[in-house]
């Protein structure tokens, strides 16, 4: 992989080869070129992460593979799976969850396989079922703070076809306020108010 995408919040963090001849577009982009440890990739990217006046932190590399695995062995990873799921109406999935639209998603169990989660925690997720996984979709990766430790998760998202026509019931316990089936005029209103890893998976 030469290429990687990690959010912090809403502030993101890539990783490209010094043959793509990258240019800052903004200000607010800070770019280090080829870093020579593992450990001056961490100074940085703790940095960028107190340093809030920047939204985005891009490495440049002549060996960009060597570099993504640095930064992804230095975190405790969580995989997790989920699923952008459409019925026969054309009409695609959302939950609504701590204040933003989002997607039916959540970790991998002990055991299980990747599409096996995603088709689970969806059904958990929303009280949906039949369940019928089409193609793979993307891998995103985004960072938050958990007993005071960085965690990456890495979630694995999955194009899915239901012909569930039955009433949605959101986990509440997940926090999960609505599910709704979003038509294509409801988009505009839910990509103003998601995650920016999310806007990945529904581009």
């Amino acid at each position: 992989m030469n290429k990687m995408i990690v959010w912090l919040d809403d502030r993101r963090i890539s990783f490209h080869s010094d043959n793509e001849k990258f240019k800052l577009l903004k200000c607010d982009q800070k770019l280090i070129s080829s870093p020579e440890t593992k450990e001056e990739l961490l100074e940085n990217f703790r940095w960028f992460a107190d340093e809030q006046r920047f939204t985005e932190l891009v490495f440049i590399s002549s060996t960009p593979k060597k570099i993504i695995d640095w930064f992804y062995k230095s975190f405790k990873v969580i995989k997790a799976a989920g699923g952008l799921i459409e019925n026969n109406k054309k009409e695609t999935l959302f939950i609504f969850r701590l204040g933003k639209w989002d997607l039916p998603k959540g970790k991998l169990e002990k055991g299980e396989s990747i599409k096996e989660a995603a088709i689970r925690e969806c059904e958990e997720e929303c009280g949906i079922s039949e369940l019928k996984i089409k193609k793979s979709l993307s891998i995103t990766y985004h960072m938050y703070e958990h007993k005071g430790a960085m965690v990456l998760k890495e979630t694995f998202w999955f194009a899915m076809k239901s012909s569930f026509t039955g009433k949605l019931v959101p986990q509440t316990e997940e926090a999960i306020e609505k599910v709704i089936w979003a038509k294509q005029k409801d988009f505009k209103m839910i990509k103003a108010n998601t995650y920016q890893n999310i806007l990945e998976v529904i581009k």
